[in-house]
């Protein structure tokens, strides 16, 4: 009993131990090839490398689930059931509550972001293109379609071009619900723009026109 006890304890040593077990990959590093900036103040990046992996990268989106934290593994399911018909894509998660969607193809890799809006358990992902100037502490450039209501707009503004530009100063148009065209129904325009998700949504536009200045609410 004494023998098994003090074998189970030398085996959790072994599981907590951070050095035991893991794939660890031998370095060739030679101290003569770091290569500082001008001012000396900043380690110089091997540049082959950082194309290569930028590289790799060209296909992924990084996303960000906003509301409740949502455990990671669900937000890869529900993700892979809604993009399904994109083909498959490779999970990371970058930690932060940000994830890595890397696809096999940049046509699939547009799709997503052109889709949606998406959302996970009810809570929006806010989505862009990988860049290198993305950080997980920020969410500059972070970005989701979401669909907005223009009540009560004057009717001579009730075109395609002049609702886009009117929904311009809110976000990038996408689309417009084509039900809002029937003479039958026209309380109000429903317009899908891409909106940066760092800024807030502005109350509503200032719009100059035939009939005058007037001020629309969003």
């Amino acid at each position: 009993m004494i023998e098994k006890l003090s074998e189970k304890i030398e085996d959790n040593s072994k599981m907590s131990n951070p050095w035991s077990n893991k794939p660890y990959i031998k370095l060739n590093f030679k101290r003569e090839e770091v290569v500082l900036s001008k001012d000396g103040k900043a380690v110089s990046l091997d540049e082959s490398a950082e194309v290569l992996n930028a590289k790799w990268l060209e296909h992924s989106l990084v996303a960000k689930v906003f509301g409740k934290d949502i455990l990671s593994h669900l937000v890869a399911w529900e993700l892979r059931r809604q993009w399904a018909h994109y083909g498959q894509f490779h999970f990371t998660t970058l930690g932060m509550g940000w994830y890595l969607c890397s696809f096999k193809t940049l046509e699939a890799m547009e799709g997503v972001l052109s889709g949606g809006p998406w959302f996970v358990n009810n809570h929006i992902v806010g989505m862009e293109r990988w860049s290198m100037e993305f950080s997980p502490s920020s969410m500059k450039g972070l970005t989701s379609p979401i669909w907005i209501r223009m009540p009560q707009l004057p009717l001579h503004c009730w075109d395609e071009k002049n609702v886009a530009m009117i929904a311009s100063m809110v976000g990038d148009p996408l689309m417009l619900d084509g039900n809002m065209f029937q003479w039958g129904r026209r309380e109000f325009a429903r317009v899908c723009v891409r909106m940066e998700l760092d800024k807030p949504l502005p109350l509503g536009v200032w719009v100059e026109g035939l009939g005058g200045r007037f001020f629309k609410k969003n």
